[in-house]
């Protein structure tokens, strides 16, 4: 048998913890818990980044909150146990779910613990639309500017976010030697293991010329001498669900609604494609790997400007940073 060792006894999935009783729990081979830690331990697993790693361990303790569950026959698991499963759950949620079912399945199927794939024709319920993160616009930019000041953590994480268009997971790892001879600040992405490139202190691309006000007040936000630019006063490193957080609430605050620090990232991209950038310029920023992620960001702007009067030229986002230098 596999001995588990998880944070509980009822769920050896998630090693996070030690287990706490003096004896671990003997998970039954070619049972469910048996299946999620044989995917754990596969090369499937380990390709998954970080984040979605702790999304497929979480779901997985789910499945396994209790004994019986956990030492069920993998065998034994119908189409009907997976649908009674994500039944009661919420879209977002039964998506998540199902998406752990199906890697389970397949795993179990290529162990030879099961015959055929329990998720055959299940399909999640849609999610709801939403607006999703909306892109912060000039005047909140301003707004937040004027209420949060120079030397405050809320404006060093705002201001390097909104300059680097950085996910939450990646910002929190920028550091000074991420910067190459040539002033280039380049780093790989934990979610889609791609590199992206931005300018730090090398001279910005023609197109870029209104962002200097931008890089202005990167340069007076960031104190010296940290070994990560977001790093706390205490010098631990600060975590990506804590500088969400840390946005919205601060956003909030200074009474700006609705508003988040990947909102920030949809800004600077759209700021880019507003300049009269290129694609690939945008890919390179936003560190995309397709041509057609970044191309909706220009298709975006030019729509804009078909509806623009020539006295808006001088007001658009194409000089993005000037209105929000305050």
């Amino acid at each position: 048998s596999v001995r588990g060792q998880g944070r509980s006894e009822l769920n050896p999935i998630c090693a996070t913890k030690p287990i706490k009783h003096k004896k671990a729990c003997h998970i039954k081979e070619k049972s469910i818990a048996a299946t999620c830690i044989a995917f754990k331990n596969s090369a499937t697993y380990a390709r998954y980044s970080l984040a979605y790693r702790k999304i497929f361990l979480h779901q997985m303790d789910l499945i396994c909150e209790t004994k019986a569950k956990a030492n069920a026959s993998f065998s034994d698991l119908q189409r009907r146990h997976i649908r009674a499963d994500i039944a009661n759950l919420a879209p977002n949620a039964a998506v998540k779910r199902l998406k752990v079912w199906r890697a389970l399945c397949q795993m179990a199927v290529e162990l030879g613990w099961a015959e055929e794939l329990a998720t055959e024709g299940i399909r999640a319920p849609k999610a709801p639309k939403t607006l999703g993160h909306v892109a912060w616009d000039r005047l909140e930019i301003a707004k937040y500017r004027k209420y949060w000041p120079y030397g405050s953590v809320e404006r060093r994480c705002f201001e390097l976010l909104y300059w680097t268009g950085a996910r939450t997971v990646d910002a929190v790892r920028l550091c000074p030697s991420m910067i190459d001879g040539y002033g280039v600040l380049k780093f790989t992405q934990v979610k889609t293991k791609h590199e992206a490139f931005l300018p730090w202190s090398c001279s910005l691309p023609d197109w870029a010329h209104s962002f200097k006000g931008d890089l202005d007040h990167l340069k007076k936000s960031l104190p010296s001498g940290r070994f990560t630019y977001l790093e706390t006063s205490g010098g631990k490193s600060r975590s990506a669900k804590g500088l969400s957080n840390l946005i919205s609430a601060s956003a909030k605050e200074a009474g700006i609604d609705h508003r988040t620090a990947h909102g920030l990232r949809a800004s600077r991209l759209t700021a880019i494609a507003e300049a009269g950038a290129q694609a690939n310029a945008i890919m390179a920023w936003g560190g995309h790997k397709t041509l057609s992620e970044a191309q909706k960001y220009i298709t975006s702007a030019d729509r804009k400007k078909l509806i623009m009067g020539t006295e808006h030229d001088h007001r658009s986002a194409n000089t993005y940073g000037k209105p929000a230098n305050t």
